[in-house]
């Protein structure tokens, strides 16, 4: 499906509060199992439109006699569903194509199981451009990449990765690299490719030199 403007996009969005993980434009997700309340989100969306809004919930700073799952992020990014898969222990599995990140206006009251809102998509226009080019230190990024995979027992394909687009491989870090809520939060809520790839560079850095001094000060105590 091609999405020629924001302008196709409902305005409208059910929400899945996922915690720890985003969506971003032109990339996949598949949802974990959906709770009974927002699995009946696969029985209504196809009437209207197959789009669903996937923002984090916040969890931290926020006083202890409130519930903490009741609020977002400002920030989202409305997936379009290209799949449904059912296990064998008819849990249903939703697979989604993120389309373009917006911000949340206002939540709806109403009374579907799940929670819905008014979206603005107008601040990410250009995410429902096919793809975007745009020039990445690739030396320096993979520089970082190959301690910080070391860190966490991981051997990728390198070849692969150097073979895909620098828009896929921000993306795919992105979504995959396991950084703390807030911050993958912060790279999605950066409007343009060129300053995510600089702040996932600096989460990335961080994460290496880290590790490096508290393996260095470990070894030092012994």
């Amino acid at each position: 499906m091609n999405i020629l403007s924001i302008d196709n996009l409902p305005k409208i969005l059910p929400l899945i509060p996922l915690y720890g993980a985003i969506l971003m434009p032109r990339s996949t997700l598949p949802l974990p199992p959906l709770d009974d309340e927002y699995a009946a989100i696969i029985e209504q969306i196809p009437l209207k439109h197959r789009y669903i809004g996937v923002v984090q919930p916040i969890l931290s700073n926020i006083p202890s006699d409130l519930d903490a799952s009741q609020y977002l992020f400002k920030t989202g990014c409305a997936g379009r569903i290209v799949d449904v898969i059912e296990s064998d222990n008819g849990k249903q599995t939703i697979v989604l194509t993120g389309e373009c990140r917006f911000d949340l206006i206002k939540e709806i009251d109403n009374d579907c199981p799940y929670r819905t809102a008014h979206v603005n998509y107008t601040p990410y226009s250009m995410d429902i451009i096919e793809e975007i080019d745009f020039k990445l230190d690739r030396p320096r990024l993979f520089q970082a990449l190959k301690p910080y995979f070391k860190m966490l027992d991981m051997s990728p394909n390198w070849d692969e990765i150097q073979q895909i687009s620098n828009e896929k491989l921000i993306t795919a870090l992105t979504m995959a690299c396991p950084f703390q809520p807030n911050e993958k939060q912060a790279i999605l809520e950066i409007p343009t490719l060129q300053e995510q790839s600089r702040l996932l560079q600096a989460l990335l850095d961080h994460a290496v030199v880290e590790t490096f001094y508290n393996h260095s000060y470990s070894s030092s105590l012994q």
